[in-house]
Protein backbone atom coordinates (compact mmCIF):
# COMPACT_ATOMS: atom_id res chain seq x y z
CA UNK A 1 0.00 0.00 0.00
CA UNK A 2 0.99 3.86 -0.71
CA UNK A 3 1.66 5.50 2.32
CA UNK A 4 2.98 8.65 0.37
CA UNK A 5 -0.03 10.46 0.27
CA UNK A 6 -1.41 10.05 3.99
CA UNK A 7 2.08 10.71 5.50
CA UNK A 8 2.09 14.17 3.41
CA UNK A 9 -1.61 15.08 4.87
CA UNK A 10 -0.54 13.74 8.25
CA UNK A 11 2.68 16.36 8.53
CA UNK A 12 0.95 18.95 6.34
CA UNK A 13 -0.80 22.03 7.75
CA UNK A 14 -2.90 22.91 4.95
CA UNK A 15 -6.74 22.33 5.12
CA UNK A 16 -7.84 18.38 3.79
CA UNK A 17 -10.89 18.64 1.98
CA UNK A 18 -13.64 16.07 3.74
CA UNK A 19 -12.81 13.03 1.27
CA UNK A 20 -9.11 13.54 2.02
CA UNK A 21 -10.25 13.24 5.81
CA UNK A 22 -12.38 10.51 4.94
CA UNK A 23 -9.81 8.67 3.15
CA UNK A 24 -7.21 9.31 5.93
CA UNK A 25 -9.06 8.60 8.94
CA UNK A 26 -10.08 5.19 7.28
CA UNK A 27 -6.04 4.58 6.47
CA UNK A 28 -5.26 5.46 9.71
CA UNK A 29 -8.15 2.66 11.36
CA UNK A 30 -6.12 -0.24 8.63
CA UNK A 31 -2.39 1.02 9.73
CA UNK A 32 -0.33 1.26 12.48
CA UNK A 33 2.52 2.73 10.55
CA UNK A 34 1.06 5.89 9.95
CA UNK A 35 -1.39 5.76 13.29
CA UNK A 36 2.14 5.82 15.00
CA UNK A 37 3.38 8.50 13.31
CA UNK A 38 0.46 10.82 13.80
CA UNK A 39 0.96 10.05 17.52
CA UNK A 40 4.64 10.55 16.98
CA UNK A 41 3.69 14.41 15.45
CA UNK A 42 1.05 15.34 17.87
CA UNK A 43 3.64 14.83 20.64
CA UNK A 44 6.66 16.48 19.07
CA UNK A 45 3.84 19.37 18.44
CA UNK A 46 2.68 19.49 22.14
CA UNK A 47 6.15 19.63 23.20
CA UNK A 48 7.32 22.71 20.70
CA UNK A 49 4.03 24.39 22.53
CA UNK A 50 4.67 23.42 25.89
CA UNK A 51 8.22 24.65 25.94
CA UNK A 52 8.73 28.42 26.96
CA UNK A 53 10.39 30.92 24.68
CA UNK A 54 14.21 31.71 25.72
CA UNK A 55 14.69 35.11 25.76
CA UNK A 56 17.98 36.47 24.67
CA UNK A 57 20.62 37.55 26.57
CA UNK A 58 21.06 41.33 26.71
CA UNK A 59 23.12 42.51 24.17
CA UNK A 60 22.52 39.70 21.39
CA UNK A 61 21.35 42.10 18.63
CA UNK A 62 24.39 44.25 19.22
CA UNK A 63 26.72 41.20 19.72
CA UNK A 64 25.60 39.78 16.51
CA UNK A 65 25.36 42.60 14.62
CA UNK A 66 29.43 43.38 15.34
CA UNK A 67 29.89 39.27 14.67
CA UNK A 68 28.04 40.26 11.45
CA UNK A 69 30.23 43.07 9.92
CA UNK A 70 33.37 41.00 10.94
CA UNK A 71 32.62 38.29 8.74
CA UNK A 72 31.30 40.71 5.81
CA UNK A 73 35.35 42.40 6.27
CA UNK A 74 36.43 38.58 6.68
CA UNK A 75 35.24 37.81 2.98
CA UNK A 76 36.01 41.34 2.09
CA UNK A 77 39.52 40.56 2.68
CA UNK A 78 39.44 37.33 1.26
CA UNK A 79 38.04 38.65 -2.11
CA UNK A 80 40.75 41.14 -2.13
CA UNK A 81 43.68 39.11 -1.06
CA UNK A 82 42.48 36.22 -3.73
CA UNK A 83 42.21 39.40 -6.51
CA UNK A 84 46.05 40.25 -5.25
CA UNK A 85 46.88 36.78 -5.88
CA UNK A 86 45.14 36.50 -9.35
CA UNK A 87 46.74 39.71 -10.89
CA UNK A 88 50.28 38.62 -9.28
CA UNK A 89 49.89 35.04 -10.89
CA UNK A 90 48.50 36.47 -14.24
CA UNK A 91 51.32 39.43 -14.08
CA UNK A 92 53.93 36.63 -13.51
CA UNK A 93 52.95 34.22 -16.67
CA UNK A 94 52.97 37.68 -18.37
CA UNK A 95 56.67 38.79 -17.66
CA UNK A 96 57.65 34.62 -18.17
CA UNK A 97 56.36 35.09 -21.24
CA UNK A 98 57.81 38.54 -22.23
CA UNK A 99 61.09 37.59 -20.86
CA UNK A 100 61.37 34.19 -22.78
CA UNK A 101 60.27 36.11 -25.66
CA UNK A 102 62.95 38.77 -25.20
CA UNK A 103 65.75 35.87 -24.76
CA UNK A 104 65.05 34.35 -28.16
CA UNK A 105 64.93 37.69 -29.38
CA UNK A 106 68.17 38.34 -28.12
CA UNK A 107 70.02 34.46 -29.07
CA UNK A 108 68.67 35.00 -32.59
CA UNK A 109 67.23 38.49 -33.91
CA UNK A 110 66.96 37.43 -37.25
CA UNK A 111 63.41 35.42 -37.40
CA UNK A 112 61.59 37.88 -35.35
CA UNK A 113 62.49 40.92 -37.13
CA UNK A 114 61.83 39.19 -40.26
CA UNK A 115 58.25 37.96 -39.34
CA UNK A 116 57.72 41.80 -37.92
CA UNK A 117 59.53 42.99 -41.33
CA UNK A 118 56.90 40.88 -43.20
CA UNK A 119 54.05 41.82 -41.04
CA UNK A 120 54.87 45.77 -41.72
CA UNK A 121 55.35 45.32 -45.42
CA UNK A 122 51.53 43.36 -45.03
CA UNK A 123 50.19 46.80 -44.06
CA UNK A 124 51.38 48.58 -47.50
CA UNK A 125 48.49 47.41 -49.69
CA UNK A 126 46.19 47.10 -47.16
CA UNK A 127 46.64 51.18 -46.82
CA UNK A 128 46.69 51.03 -50.54
CA UNK A 129 43.48 49.19 -50.41
CA UNK A 130 41.44 51.77 -47.99
CA UNK A 131 43.20 54.37 -49.72
CA UNK A 132 41.35 53.31 -53.02
CA UNK A 133 38.05 52.39 -51.04
CA UNK A 134 37.98 56.11 -49.82
CA UNK A 135 38.83 58.18 -53.39
CA UNK A 136 35.69 56.09 -54.87
CA UNK A 137 33.77 57.16 -51.94
CA UNK A 138 34.62 60.67 -50.98
CA UNK A 139 35.55 61.62 -54.31
CA UNK A 140 38.41 64.29 -54.42
CA UNK A 141 39.39 63.84 -50.54
CA UNK A 142 42.39 62.64 -50.23
CA UNK A 143 42.78 59.99 -47.56
CA UNK A 144 45.59 62.14 -45.54
CA UNK A 145 42.73 64.66 -45.24
CA UNK A 146 39.85 62.45 -44.41
CA UNK A 147 42.36 60.72 -41.52
CA UNK A 148 42.73 64.05 -40.11
CA UNK A 149 39.34 64.98 -40.02
CA UNK A 150 38.92 62.45 -38.31
CA UNK A 151 41.85 62.59 -35.89
CA UNK A 152 40.10 66.17 -35.34
CA UNK A 153 36.71 64.94 -34.75
CA UNK A 154 38.22 63.01 -32.14
CA UNK A 155 40.36 65.23 -30.59
CA UNK A 156 37.23 67.61 -30.22
CA UNK A 157 34.96 65.17 -28.67
CA UNK A 158 37.61 64.21 -26.25
CA UNK A 159 38.02 67.46 -25.08
CA UNK A 160 34.44 67.93 -25.30
CA UNK A 161 33.99 64.71 -22.90
CA UNK A 162 36.95 66.41 -20.65
CA UNK A 163 34.80 69.56 -20.58
CA UNK A 164 32.13 68.20 -19.42
CA UNK A 165 33.13 65.70 -16.90
CA UNK A 166 35.03 68.79 -15.47
CA UNK A 167 32.34 71.03 -15.61
CA UNK A 168 30.06 68.25 -13.48
CA UNK A 169 33.13 67.76 -11.22
CA UNK A 170 33.33 71.28 -10.09
CA UNK A 171 29.51 72.41 -10.21
CA UNK A 172 28.62 69.24 -7.95
CA UNK A 173 31.67 70.07 -5.45
CA UNK A 174 29.96 73.79 -5.24
CA UNK A 175 26.57 72.31 -4.62
CA UNK A 176 27.72 69.99 -2.05
CA UNK A 177 30.19 72.60 0.17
Amino acid sequence: MNHQPFREWLLSKEKLSADQTQSLQDHLHSCDSCTQIKASWLEVESVFHKTPQVIPESGFTARWQAHLLKYQQNIEKRKAWMTIGITALIVTILVGILVTQVWLLIQSPGPYLMTWFNRLLGLVPIYYAFQDLFRSLLGGISINSFVGMFFLVGIISFMSVLWLSAYRKFSMARRFA
